[in-house]
């Protein structure tokens, strides 16, 4: 007897249902597919227990006749690919006629559909069909899904508890309801409406809805293009990150999908101005020619192979990186009591409190590509529910009441009035009382001079009394005419003294008061660690980290006259509102403040 046999029908549905359908999100994914690509301008998803007991999708779309009804159901039916030229320009969510069939080989399925003709409706039993029959109803299409996983209780155990699963449907159907802006998405739980879309057409209305009024007024909207690809979206403004990647939304021709290599682009642009283990809110859009993409990569049809990624990836990480340069802000004091917004429901997964503020750099020439060594590690503690910052937006943003719009890129006139703890500056003007970070100011003061001596190249190399040995550098000797570079970007003299140290010589004649080792030790530890260098942003971060080094530090007092100097430098500055690494250079309490504060 022969030992190889062609599987049934039903037997490869139960299979195919192992990649398609691994819990219920997946289900209302593929249902919410369907009725988008059969035009719905409206749809509802109704689930109940996390969708183990019932999943619902009604939708208002073009509906299907007797004959497709009965087709939908059976395996590699489907309307969108008739050919293999097909699959090389795909515009549907849809293609591969495996979806439904393996959810009702794993479920009992109820579904009536009415294509302006006429209304059925099919009940199907784990693959077995039970009745098929005329059926009244408007134009479009319900399925109803029950008893999921009841003949295969093996998946069960891989089945959260009930609030994660319904978790991973509401983050399913916000996502789809972000690429689908003219669609009106209605969300219900048990009974009972947990979120809401109008179709309205505007993705901004929609990133509302998802992210809460705050977020969505601290964040502008984007686009870029190559000849290839073109890109949209809109990006929260850094002060508002979360601790993991769940709220960076790529879409690709409007398909929910995760691309790694475009999510660290994205990352990498916002690098600069957020602290280290944060991660930004973005949503993006890629458009592009489908003959450029493979989405036939595997059954969820959450991976894509895509022609010329490579120039995607610095198209986004440029439009993203020139977005967020044209936007100036600082930051505010005050505990806020935290503002009702849209419910994160996955509380468990995402942290939603906004961490400190770093706030934007306003020009590409100011800006630094920070490594995870030079940005300012921050504690954030997931149970807080306030933040002591938020922002206020200096141009670019719509101001809303309790924001202070300052009226140019420079500091209004400030009298000292006091220094605290050696660390911070107090300043009285006209919008209210300032604090000042001394070491954060002295770097952005530092920072711009180091710039401009670089940028005129007018002190010449001057040779140090006393060599500067750096020992044990093994690995930074394996890539020496990288390192050279570096160094010589900011007129250092480098070289081998053996084979496990490098020895500086000569500085730029205006390093003479640095501490030239210590900018060395940190400068070598950062390229070490870095796989590929970009010269250019390591020239921005040697010279951050020489600013650093050659600042006024915390517990440094200095008299009324430093004070007001201090302040008067940093008002000359190109961008006195933060340090190189991002941090923020001063705060400000306004007078509103104050006094609300004080219950005036």
């Amino acid at each position: 007897m022969a030992k190889i046999q062609v599987m049934d029908a039903h037997l490869a549905n139960m299979i195919a249902a192992g990649e398609v359908v691994e819990r219920p999100s997946g289900i209302v994914k593929e249902l919410v597919e369907n009725s988008l690509d059969a035009q719905a301008t409206h749809i509802e998803i109704h689930v109940r227990e996390g969708g183990m007991q019932e999943i619902a999708v009604i939708d208002n779309g073009e509906g299907m006749d007797e004959e497709d009804l009965k087709n939908a159901f059976k395996r590699h039916s489907t309307s969108k690919v008739s050919k293999a030229q097909d699959l090389s320009h795909i515009h549907t969510f849809g293609f591969r006629g495996e979806a439904l069939p393996s959810i009702a080989s794993v479920s009992i399925v109820n579904a009536n559909s009415h294509d302006g003709q006429k209304g059925h409706e099919i009940v199907i039993d784990n693959g077995q069909e039970i009745s098929f029959q005329r059926f009244a109803r408007n134009k479009g299409t319900t399925v109803r899904i029950t008893s999921l996983f009841s003949k295969v209780p093996a998946r069960l155990k891989y089945i959260k508890n009930v609030r994660y699963e319904y978790s991973i449907i509401v983050d399913i159907v916000q996502k789809f309801a972000m690429s689908n802006p003219h669609v009106s998405f209605i969300l219900m739980n048990d009974g009972a409406e947990t979120f809401r879309t109008y179709g309205t057409g505007q993705l901004k209305d929609v990133f509302l809805q998802v992210f809460g009024p705050t977020i969505a007024r601290d964040s502008k909207s984007f686009q870029g293009e190559t000849f290839d690809f073109k890109i949209e979206g809109i990006l929260a403004l850094p002060q508002h990150n979360r601790a993991n990647r769940y709220a960076l939304w790529i879409y690709l021709n409007g398909r929910m999908v995760r691309i790694p290599k475009v999510q660290n682009a994205i990352i990498e642009a916002y690098k600069r101005y957020m602290p280290q283990g944060r991660f930004p809110i973005a949503v993006i859009n890629i458009t592009v020619d489908p003959h450029l993409v493979d989405v036939n990569v595997h059954p969820s049809k959450w991976e894509v192979r895509i022609s010329k990624e490579e120039d995607l990836i610095q198209c986004v990480l440029n439009t993203i990186e020139n977005s967020l340069n044209t936007t100036t802000v600082t930051a505010r004091v005050f505990k806020e009591k935290p503002r009702e917004e849209q419910v994160d429901f996955k509380q468990d997964l995402i942290e939603t409190t906004p961490a400190p503020f770093v706030p934007v750099l306003k020009s590409e020439e100011e800006t630094l590509s920070v490594t995870q060594e030079a940005v300012i590690e921050l504690n954030h503690n997931s149970e807080e529910t306030e933040t002591d910052y938020e922002p206020i937006i200096l141009e670019d943003l719509k101001v809303e009441e309790d924001i202070e719009d300052v009226e140019s890129s420079r500091i209004e006139p400030l009298t000292v009035l006091s220094q605290m703890s050696g660390k911070y500056i107090l300043a009285q003007g006209d919008q209210g009382l300032y604090i000042i970070d001394q070491h954060a100011a002295m770097e952005r003061i530092r920072y711009e001079y180091y710039q401009s001596m670089l940028l005129h190249n007018q002190y010449p190399t001057q040779p140090l009394l006393m060599p500067v040995l750096l020992e044990g550098r093994q690995k930074a000797l394996s890539r020496l005419g990288e390192l050279i570079q570096i160094f010589n970007a900011v007129q250092i003299d480098i070289e081998p003294f053996d084979e496990t140290s490098l020895i500086v010589r000569e500085i730029p004649a205006w390093l003479k008061d640095a501490d030239v080792k210590s900018f060395a030790e940190e400068i070598l530890d950062t390229f070490e660690e870095e796989k590929t260098v970009d010269i250019e942003s390591m020239r921005r971060l040697s010279i951050a980290t020489l600013a650093c080094h050659s600042s006024v530090r915390f517990n440094e007092y200095l008299s009324q006259e430093e004070m007001q100097q201090l302040i008067e430098s940093l008002r000359r500055c190109e961008q006195p509102f933060h340090c190189p690494h991002g941090r923020p250079t001063l705060i400000l309490m306004d007078h509103h403040s104050l006094e609300r504060e004080f219950k005036r």
